[in-house]
């Protein structure tokens, strides 16, 4: 049926000199002129995921190779943030202005693969059946979870880890994929996990523990499962990048796969008729836009560089808003105001409590490791406010409310008009109101002398937007994500942030605790406007970008069909997390991979309908 591929894991970081190896080159005059049959932009989840369905594929690459740093493959070796492999993108404050927060993204082959907090769990049902809704027939639950459980190679805990509070529901997980999941050897923290456990439903009344997060049949609260595995061989925990599972492992090498590592893609080139027939890059290290290259694609062009390079890309090949290309001088070929618009992310921050000495040293509660989130809470609506839950669902749905925060975001730049806004925050309501899902998650972790609770609101209903400010593939684009300014997102962060500090005070945590107002020094009478003060000065985005080249009709805002082409052209797709029009509640590995993987599909139908 489909995924002819997926055949068995394993990691090999030399590939030369196999007769059928796949290609990874730095350098340009080995594909330069020459045609393939796909040219994809991004070696990340999606731009690798494409890559193995035949036929003659380039993938070019921003990064560098990666294999050999053990930043990229020792999970527990992760640093966060990430020193290498990562773009730090600046972020810009809603008038334009550059920030010094600058943004996460995966910088190297594997892309955010390669860096990510590897936390794997699925969405719900709900939600993605709420693509289709917006105007993309067959994008659902049910032709998405195939693809989910397909990918996936679950290493079911051991007894240890079991005893450790490891969980698993055999039913929400794949075991015969190539991306590992699993859980930690030893387990991170697991006296301070089982005792958030016993305190969370004080904070959050009505949160259920569950043994696992995939499981979504109510708001749960479980320990976390990793893109991990174990190397007994090594003694390592290692990451499960997209990289490792799907182009350097030694199941999935093919000679009809190349990869050009170190180049940067210009812009899309297109032949009559707006047809997509390559692309023109230039090496990255040196930065000289004027050394520039081509290649062609014979059948299709698939721009996968993730939410916060496809937008530019498009917009430097003239695809895009007319004010935005004008102003940076690039010719507008296709007038498409949504390349750019919708971004969205998920800002978050942290409250932490300080640790009494006495417990400090104590590594089943303090263990200095860096492998993150080993508990997490999704948490709803009746969660936060279990009192106020029914009138704050009353606001959200009132049609007046909808109709200000449309207008709002189109007079902010952040949609194209007023009906595509509406569609795309109904959706996100109903899905908080009607099927109650999670509104923020909240992740239990300890650091040395301090217990942490990372947070963050999960559908925000704020939005920004991304463009280029010159035609120079080199210069960064003004990321404007414009967090917290709906008035939903900051009740949401603010409420959190106050229940968050009431596990410290808890009887499980309490006798722990030396300190329960450690960060934010924000007291028990601390007013909701100290609040949001801090939250807003402190707040950065999850690493979960999407919506910038949104999945949509064109009509509402959207830049790609429900077959992810490029809305005026022709053979040009976009196929990442940019392509989401709202925010899921998992972390965002398990959706993309099943995205990328039904694209693949979609295109090689394509291609065999057009012979």
């Amino acid at each position: 049926m489909f995924f002819p591929w997926f055949v068995g894991g394993g990691v090999i970081a030399a590939l030369a000199g196999r007769t059928q190896a796949t290609i990874i080159t730095d350098q340009a005059a080995a594909v330069s002129g020459k045609i393939f049959d796909y040219v994809i932009v991004g070696a990340g989840l999606s731009g690798i995921t494409l890559s193995g369905r035949g036929h003659s594929v380039l993938i070019i690459e921003a990064g560098p190779d990666g294999s050999w740093n053990p930043a990229v493959f020792n999970a527990d070796g992760r640093a966060y943030p990430a020193t290498y492999c990562n773009w730090n993108y600046p972020m810009h404050d809603n008038d334009g202005v550059k920030l010094n927060t600058t943004i996460d993204a995966g910088a190297c082959i594997g892309g955010s693969t390669s860096i990510n907090g590897m936390v794997w769990y699925r969405p719900t049902e709900a939600e993605l059946d709420r693509l289709e809704y917006l105007g993309n027939p067959e994008w659902n639950w049910r032709t998405l979870e195939p693809y989910m459980e397909a990918i996936e190679r679950n290493i079911p805990p051991t007894d240890e880890q079991i005893a450790q509070d490891a969980g698993l529901d055999p039913a929400v997980h794949g075991y015969h994929g190539v991306i590992n999941t699993s859980f930690p050897t030893p387990m991170r923290i697991p006296r301070a996990v089982r005792l958030y456990k016993e305190a969370l439903p004080h904070a959050f009344p009505g949160l259920s523990i569950s043994n696992d997060l995939s499981n979504r049949s109510s708001v749960v609260s479980a320990s976390t499962s990793w893109t991990i595995w174990y190397d007994a061989a090594t003694g390592l925990m290692k990451r499960s990048s997209a990289a490792d599972a799907l182009l350097w492992a030694t199941s999935q090498q093919r000679s009809s796969l190349t990869v050009l590592a170190n180049h940067t893609v210009d812009k899309v080139n297109f032949g009559r008729d707006l047809k997509a027939n390559g692309v023109r890059f230039s090496p990255t290290l040196s930065r000289n836009a004027e050394r520039q290259f081509n290649v062609k694609a014979a059948k299709s062009v698939i721009l996968a560089a993730g939410t916060l390079a496809t937008a530019p890309i498009l917009e430097r090949s003239g695809v895009g808003k007319a004010s935005v290309l004008s102003a940076a001088k690039v010719k507008q070929v296709v007038d498409l105001p949504g390349v750019g618009a919708n971004l969205n992310d998920q800002p978050g921050t942290a409250t932490s409590a300080l640790v009494k000495k006495e417990y400090r040293n104590d590594t089943s509660l303090i263990d200095g490791r860096t492998l993150f989130a080993p508990e997490i809470s999704l948490v709803n609506m009746d969660n936060v406010w279990p009192a106020g839950s029914s009138a704050i669902a009353q606001t959200l749905v009132s049609p007046a409310s909808l109709l200000s925060r449309a207008v709002s975001l189109v007079e902010a730049g952040a949609a194209v008009n007023v009906e595509g806004a509406m569609i795309i925050l109904n959706s996100t309501i109903q899905l908080i109101v009607l099927s109650r899902q999670p509104v923020a998650e909240v992740i239990a972790e300890s650091y040395p002398s301090i217990l942490n609770t990372p947070f963050w609101p999960l559908m925000p209903l704020s939005r920004g937007h991304i463009h280029i400010s010159s035609a120079n593939p080199f210069d960064f684009p003004v990321i404007v994500p414009r967090f917290l300014t709906d008035i939903f997102d900051q009740q949401v962060a603010v409420a959190v942030a106050r229940r968050s500090r009431d596990l410290w005070t808890s009887p499980p945590l309490a006798h722990l605790v030396a300190d329960a107002y450690h960060d934010p020094r924000i007291g028990p009478n601390g007013t909701d406007a100290d609040y949001l003060a801090w939250f807003q000065s402190k707040a950065g985005g999850a690493g979960h970008w999407i919506g910038a080249t949104a999945m949509l009709p064109r009509e509402l805002g959207g830049v790609v069909d429900p077959r992810l082409r490029v809305y005026g052209t022709k053979n040009l797709r976009a196929v990442d997390a940019g392509v989401l029009p709202f925010q899921v509640t998992s972390h965002m590995m398990s959706t993309l991979y099943a995205v990328a993987q039904r694209a693949a599909d979609l295109i090689l139908q394509d291609c065999e309908e057009s012979l």
